[in-house]
């Protein structure tokens, strides 16, 4: 792929005007210039065509849907179109910080096994103020345990090797309207490596049409279903239901995907998320941190008092 730019920044957007315009100039105004920003605007009524054609900055390339299709058939045309060597995608209404594209970049060529890497995020609101630090896990291991009840990358602060994704086919599933990207990253990690930057490199905006909002039981349905396939793949011969996977995850899983009502330290299913860690490692005892890792969690886990079992 040597005569398209490093990188292609895929956007899709719907309806987005409101926070547009900053999540665009915070992409042209990188501090690395070899790249194409892609939008495809999925059929958007809102005034997104029209501010979209004011740009004229030779490095956009706009496609528009005539009608809405979805997300995750927008991202898989636009993966379709993408003339980068990386992938980096972006939402509408986040904001990257002004390094991100040269810092994803620095990263891939310097390390050729790693095939998405992702970063920390900041956390905002509506109107742009920070609410909170996302620091996210950076190795390999503890990428792959996360996978196993969670999503451990930031969808918009991904960039992607498109080396890795061609050879072997790899879309996102166009059944899954949401959790589209978790489904892929437990592909992908099938056959490459992963990894996420401690730098924080996107202000991650929370609103009221935030899909993990407005669709979160039908997120929460597709998350359980995307990590069984997971530890399935991860922890070859682990035998586990589906419904427990949604009582680990309602008690281990990430922030987001957490039940509050379901207590993580009830004896039976904290033995459970024992078994499910010992089997982890000894499928990956041949990685440098998996011993490293074991540990920590151990001794995390030690100090949970159980809660026993009602009679």
């Amino acid at each position: 792929m040597p005569d398209g730019p490093v990188v292609t920044v895929l956007m899709a957007v719907y309806n987005d005007r409101r926070f547009l315009p900053e999540a665009v100039e915070s992409i042209l105004l990188q501090s690395f210039r070899d790249f194409e920003l892609l939008v495809i605007d999925d059929g958007s009524t809102d005034g997104c065509a029209e501010y979209l054609s004011t740009l004229h900055d030779p490095r956009v390339r706009v496609v528009r849907h005539p009608q809405n299709l979805g997300l995750t058939k927008s991202l898989n045309h636009g993966l379709g179109l993408a003339a980068g060597n990386f992938v980096a995608r972006m939402d509408a209404d986040d904001v990257a910080m002004h390094h991100r594209l040269e810092r994803q970049v620095d990263f891939l060529r310097l390390h050729p096994g790693i095939g998405i890497v992702g970063s920390s995020r900041l956390i905002i609101d509506e109107k742009g103020a920070v609410l909170a630090t996302a620091p996210a896990l950076q190795d390999d291991v503890r990428i792959r345990w996360k996978c196993l009840l969670g999503n451990p990358f930031a969808h918009p602060a991904v960039m992607l090797r498109r080396d890795v994704l061609e050879p072997h086919g790899m879309r996102y599933e166009e059944t899954c309207r949401t959790a589209q990207d978790y489904e892929l990253w437990t592909r992908l990690l099938s056959v490459t490596r992963g990894a996420n930057l401690a730098e924080p490199l996107l202000r991650y905006r929370l609103h009221d049409r935030s899909v993990g909002r407005v669709y979160k039981a039908e997120q929460l349905q597709n998350h359980d279903r995307i990590a069984l396939a997971a530890i399935r793949r991860f922890v070859p011969g682990f035998e586990i239901a589906a419904e427990e996977v949604t009582q680990l995850r309602g008690r281990f899983g990430g922030a987001s995907v957490r039940d509050e009502s379901m207590d993580p330290a009830e004896e039976r299913w904290l033995k459970r998320f024992r078994d499910l860690l010992d089997a982890f490692v000894r499928a990956h005892a041949g990685d440098p941190d998996a011993a490293t890792f074991h540990a920590e969690m151990k001794l995390a886990l030690d100090k949970i008092r159980p809660t026993p079992r009602a009679a």
